[in-house]
């Protein structure tokens, strides 16, 4: 019995230290194949090594305002006798839950629970994680440097907010305006959606072209070569939302196909074509 009721507190103590996916974040969404926990590692160190270079002012952890204790909310005249039990455990609740938000705000960069498999988002207080992915991009696009073997893809989130429509397109109305208001671009909607099937695509993707055209009648759609791609991605009851630029020159924001050397690639695929034709050629002649 006793050996029970520790398994319970410590499965009860190791679910209450995670940290869940929820509206009002920014950071990156990325995804693995498979190896989430070598994957994590992987992103932890890639945003770190370039978080250093390009905000090498800027320490991993900020200064927050002081947590008001259970002890502060209650008032002097307030005596012992006059607390509920009731009351004095719902203060210690709500101070355990400011503690856990506090430390989730403490860090740079913080993974959070998505509830999908192989699909894995950091928290930032970074102020522009599109800045800081854009710069992971262009450098391993100049380089060929493969620096991930398990992260595949890796997208900045700039907003998120709960997977219904009127929430995606307030979301969306204000993120819009940084990009679609002043000067006209082309622009495609990318769209995935993950455990969810009350959200309909072909709508969201409709209202979302109809508010950049509505930003600027000069908006245009481009679906082969955009400008700008407005990135649509639903987790159960959570959507994510970001615009980026160069998304089919980056390979849709891929690691791994960003690294691969185009000429090396293109080396390997005649080959083996002249390897092919070899083959059909002895196959011919051992058939003759």
């Amino acid at each position: 019995m006793g050996d029970t009721r520790k398994k319970k507190k410590f499965y009860f103590r190791k679910r209450r230290n995670k940290y869940f996916l929820e509206p009002g974040f920014r950071g990156f969404f990325c995804t693995c194949n498979f190896r989430e926990k070598d994957c994590v590692k992987e992103v932890y160190n890639l945003l770190n090594e370039y978080a250093g270079k390009l905000y090498p002012d800027l320490t991993a952890e900020e200064a927050l305002p002081p947590v008001a204790t259970a002890s502060d909310d209650r008032s002097d005249s307030e005596s012992d006798d006059e607390t509920d039990i009731g009351d004095l455990l719902k203060r210690e609740l709500d101070y355990m839950k400011k503690d856990s938000q506090k430390s989730l705000r403490h860090k740079r960069f913080q993974v959070v629970e998505t509830g999908a498999s192989n699909c894995i988002f950091i928290k930032t207080n970074l102020p522009s994680p599109e800045e800081l992915t854009t710069a992971i991009m262009k450098d391993l696009y100049t380089t060929k440097l493969q620096k991930t073997r398990h992260v595949l893809r890796l997208l900045p989130i700039m907003a998120t907010c709960k997977a219904n429509l009127p929430d995606i397109m307030e979301c969306a109305g204000k993120l819009f305006d940084n990009f679609f208001l002043k000067e006209p671009s082309t622009f495609a909607v990318v769209f995935n959606k993950r455990f969810n099937s009350s959200v309909s695509r072909d709508l969201i993707i409709k209202e979302l072209a109809e508010m950049v055209v509505m930003k600027n009648g000069d908006n245009k759609a481009d679906l082969k070569n955009p400008k700008l791609c407005i990135i649509v991605e639903i987790i159960k009851g959570i959507c994510l939302l970001s615009v980026v630029d160069n998304y089919y020159t980056y390979k849709k924001y891929n690691i791994n196909e960003l690294s691969k050397d185009e000429s090396n690639s293109e080396l390997e695929g005649t080959e083996a074509k002249k390897f092919k034709g070899n083959v059909s050629a002895e196959e011919e002649q051992n058939v003759t």
